[in-house]
């Protein structure tokens, strides 16, 4: 995965682009890329994304971002050349769901 902070976020997997243009999600990736190999609670996430007053549907509407971000990286991991199907990665083992977080 290469990920490019500096400037505008930019983050592919395998030369196709998974930087969602939808703002929401995109804060969701660049938080995560940031902390990458590091769980990053969803309480953070949720501040991120709303501040202090998050609406009800906080929870739900993440769950909904990590699984629109999961779709972009499994879109870009089924085009990888030359991998055994068994070795291939999955979009849940790029963007792992932890205890409390996510994890990138």
């Amino acid at each position: 995965m290469d990920i490019d902070v500096l400037g505008a976020l930019a983050i592919r997997e395998n030369g196709v682009s998974i930087t969602p243009t939808a703002p929401k999600p995109r804060q969701v990736l660049a938080l995560l890329a940031l902390h990458a190999d590091q769980v990053v609670p969803v309480t953070a996430l949720i501040e991120e994304l709303w501040g202090a007053n998050p609406p009800r549907s906080a929870r739900t509407t993440l769950q909904t971002y990590v699984l629109q971000l999961r779709e972009l990286i499994a879109a870009a991991l089924a085009r990888e050349p030359g991998e055994a199907l068994a070795a291939q990665r999955t979009a849940k083992e790029v963007l792992v769901t932890s205890p409390g977080g996510y994890l990138l």
